[in-house]
């Protein structure tokens, strides 16, 4: 291991012990990956700016502020609350390891520090050694620090560095440094639950379950790391009626368990039936080496005819525009509440899906959608969202490296059924707006290609309301000023195979200048896919009719849809209020501006 000079003889400084009950986000981060034995990092850590911090050994001692775990430095809740911060800080917290966690002599487990999220660059110190680097503010990542951690007295620092360039993958928070039209606060640093873990000597990393066609059953393929010849894997599986599945319905072969279930419980949004599953890996004595707590949905997606099928059954989607913003957090809520409270809301209103936008959400968000029953659109954030420059390439790496490791963090949520690549063309079209050049086409093509190999279970969006080239959806974004405007938009886009449409038919098309379109090549012609109108409304915010109420509006904007079989669902801009852009059918702080039972009065009258 690599180390920190500057901290090799440090005086360490602990802070005093918090109960459970007083650490913010004192829940396992993980409820789809949980180990008995871990321990939560949250809470109040030393903090300061690389030009402020006082001459020394970085250390809680040369810290000249507190920041509250895991609130970005942005966020009011982490009590620094600085919208402009510079592009490097520290932050720093000494720890005591539980007893749970500690390891006697002869115990040959590992010790695993995670961290949910840190935005942009982190690099992590324990006790002076450099333990690991992270790039990319959305995905987890974790490094194993057996070798590194004491029983007490650890030092733990994390450097962090962010900026404001476009290219980084940073979706909706602004490149300027202010807030502005549809672009919001950044977020810095640490933004998620900071926790260490105890593994044994091989463990159960991570896994991916697949299930059958015919839902009875599926296959989990293990993730294993360290030395596990002579290891087995088991496992044990709860049904939703708390009855144990029997150990003939299992078959173990390598790293590959299968699962055969003769009454199967299917997961959907009316009935979010979930599997609690335990997998272990045991030695020849039959002693548990390791073990992990997680959960499965019996679940199917697919296409076919034009139409969406959840489980061989077609599905008519009534998703929101959901952007992941917080009072007080920004990106992360006060508790884990705030979570369930909106995925509870959202149901309330009638909706049975989100696509959540620019934004990878926090995994207990996904766990309440799994338990709750939403189906979500999970989106990469796009890089290069505000400047008419192309990414480059380490920006185009740097976003497929984090994608990936987002799909195999996310991949076994029965909520999520569509990965959405790209939004509106941002970041992969040249600079006059009307096509994707060839190096973006090759860029956007890979990173579609690589999302369909590194998960063929689920459906993929290419380029949400944009340019569509290797979509499984076809789906559009419009903002019309009037209901007319909206069902003549419906009547000229009933689309045949081979058909053009794209952002710019639409726009010229209600302008009365359809003459005026280029005829692009067959990277924008339709082959039958499921048409959704995955953003539309924004009230308040877009031109709207006259003095209609929020209310009216929504009633008439969405059963306008009603009369047009060949739509498949749709997304409303927005569940509520987020900074400047105040269009939602709640405010910021979740308080609804309309009644939710008349929402879910008129969501109950769409579909199929």
């Amino acid at each position: 291991m690599k180390r920190l000079s500057a901290v090799a003889c440090v005086a360490l400084l602990g802070f005093s012990g918090l109960a459970a009950a007083e650490i913010p986000r004192p829940e396992h981060p993980r409820p789809d990956l949980v180990r008995a034995a871990w321990q939560n990092l949250n809470g109040e850590w030393s903090f300061g700016y690389q030009g402020e911090i006082a001459d020394g050994p970085i250390s809680p001692k040369t810290l000249p502020k507190k920041i509250v775990v895991p609130y970005p430095v942005e966020a009011a809740l982490s009590g620094i609350g600085d919208t402009r911060p510079p592009k490097e800080m520290w932050y720093a917290r000494t720890f005591d390891l539980d007893q749970a966690l500690r390891r006697p002599a002869g115990d040959c487990a590992r010790l695993i520090l995670h961290f949910g999220a840190v935005d942009y660059k982190a690099s992590v110190f324990l006790n002076g050694n450099l333990v690991g680097e992270h790039t990319g503010g959305y995905a987890s990542f974790a490094f194993d620090v057996t070798d590194a951690v004491k029983d007490s007295d650890n030092l733990l620092l994390i450097r962090v560095w962010d900026s404001l360039d476009p290219m980084q993958v940073r979706g909706k928070q602004t490149a300027t440094g202010k807030s502005y039209s549809i672009f919001y606060t950044t977020v810095t640093g640490i933004w998620q639950t900071v926790w260490l873990e105890k593994v044994g000597p091989a463990y159960v990393a991570n896994y991916r379950f697949t299930p059958a066609a015919d839902l009875s059953g599926g296959r989990f393929d293990l993730d294993l790391i360290g030395a596990a010849d002579g290891l087995a894997p088991a496992i044990a599986i709860t049904g939703p009626n708390g009855k144990s599945e029997p150990t003939a319905a299992f078959n173990v072969s390598g790293k590959t368990i299968t699962w055969k279930c003769d009454s199967p419980a299917v997961w959907s949004p009316d009935s979010p039936a979930l599997y609690d599953v335990t997998i272990s890996l045991k030695d020849c004595s039959g002693a548990v080496v390791d073990e992990v707590k997680t959960y499965v949905g019996l679940r199917t997606i697919a296409t076919r005819d034009g139409k969406v099928f959840l489980n061989g059954r077609p599905f008519y989607q009534k998703l929101l525009l959901d952007q992941g913003y917080f009072p007080g957090g920004i990106y992360t809520p006060r508790d884990d509440e705030a979570m369930r409270a909106d995925v509870e809301m959202y149901k309330r209103m009638g909706f049975n899906g989100l696509r959540k936008h620019q934004k990878i959400e926090d995994p207990r968000f996904l766990y309440w959608c799994d338990k709750l029953g939403l189906v979500v659109w999970e989106e990469l954030p796009s890089p290069g969202t505000q400047t008419a420059a192309h990414p480059p390439r380490w920006a185009r790496d740097n976003a497929r490296a984090e994608w990936l490791e987002v799909i195999a963090r996310d991949r076994n949520h029965p909520s999520i059924i569509t990965w959405t690549v790209f939004n509106e063309n941002w970041g992969i079209q040249e600079p006059s707006g009307f096509r994707l050049d060839f190096v973006n086409r090759r860029w956007a093509d890979d990173m579609v290609r690589a999302t369909r190999q590194a998960d063929p279970t689920r459906l993929v969006v290419d380029n949400s309301g944009g340019y569509h080239f290797d979509t499984d959806i076809w789906d559009i974004h419009h903002y019309v000023p009037t209901v007319e405007a909206s069902v003549w938009l419906y009547q000229n886009y009933d689309l045949k195979p081979g058909d053009y449409r794209g952002p710019l038919w639409y726009s010229r098309a209600l302008s009365n200048k359809v003459g005026l379109i280029p005829n692009f090549n067959h990277l924008h012609r339709y082959s039958g896919q499921p048409i959704i109108v995955s953003e539309y409304g924004g009230f308040g915010w877009y031109k709207t009719e006259g003095k209609k109420g929020l209310l009216e509006m929504y009633s008439d904007y969405t059963l306008a849809m009603k009369e047009f079989p060949y739509i498949d669902g749709y997304c409303y801009t927005q569940p509520y209020d987020v900074e400047q852009e105040i269009n939602g059918l709640m405010t910021a702080d979740r308080t609804p501006k309309v009644s939710p039972e008349e929402i879910k009065r008129i969501n109950d009258q769409m579909g199929h």
